[in-house]
């Protein structure tokens, strides 16, 4: 399997996961060292991501448009539902750096003046 295949591989487990809402499955995919970079907060480790994942206090769903995979990153063009307590659908894009079948570092893009106050 190629680099673009084995990251696709990698990103697309990481979200299933996360939709199952199974975050210890989703750490399987993720460096011990995991860096995620995003206009809401940033961690250095996947405990970390995780319980700032589990502070917002807002229901999202993410469709996802594309996924895009160059050797061993993969890009993924996405809209953010927020479905509650407020609704909104934000374009984002997603940047995943993959090293041994792991994510490790995540970089996330938005326009956060998209998102709602709740």
């Amino acid at each position: 399997m190629n680099n673009s295949n084995q990251a696709l591989k990698v990103v697309k487990g990481f979200f299933e996961a996360i939709n199952k809402g199974d975050f210890e499955e989703a750490s399987g995919f993720m460096s011990s060292e995991h860096v995620y970079e995003g206009p809401m907060f940033s961690t250095n480790n996947p405990t970390d991501y995780f319980e700032m994942l589990s502070k917002f206090e807002m229901e999202f769903a993410v469709e996802t448009l594309d996924l895009i995979a160059a050797d061993n990153f993969v890009t993924h063009v996405s809209i953010l539902k927020v479905l509650s307590p407020v609704q909104a659908e934000i374009p984002c894009c997603e940047v995943f750096d993959i090293v041994e079948g792991k994510i490790t570092k995540q970089r996330f893009f938005f326009d956060t003046s998209l998102f709602p106050a709740p």
